[in-house]
């Protein structure tokens, strides 16, 4: 198994959630296999993004891979 790096998540958001498809995700040993993806743009209505950055969702704001 070889683990996912930053570069993999720099990428648009549809290409990502299309290639998470089938993807085993651990954290700590504890996961699964990704069998259902949603993709949003910080343009997009519906994305907690969409507002801007706050406290709550600063995390998409800062680098690719981080949750």
């Amino acid at each position: 198994m070889t683990p996912l790096d930053s570069d993999f998540f720099n990428r648009d958001a549809v290409t990502v959630a299309k290639a998470l498809i089938g993807v085993r995700l651990l954290l700590d040993g504890v996961g699964g296999i990704v069998v259902e993806t949603e993709a949003y743009d910080r343009q997009d209505p519906a994305s907690h993004s969409f507002g801007g950055e706050t406290k709550r969702n600063a995390v998409m704001f800062g680098p690719p891979g981080r949750a």
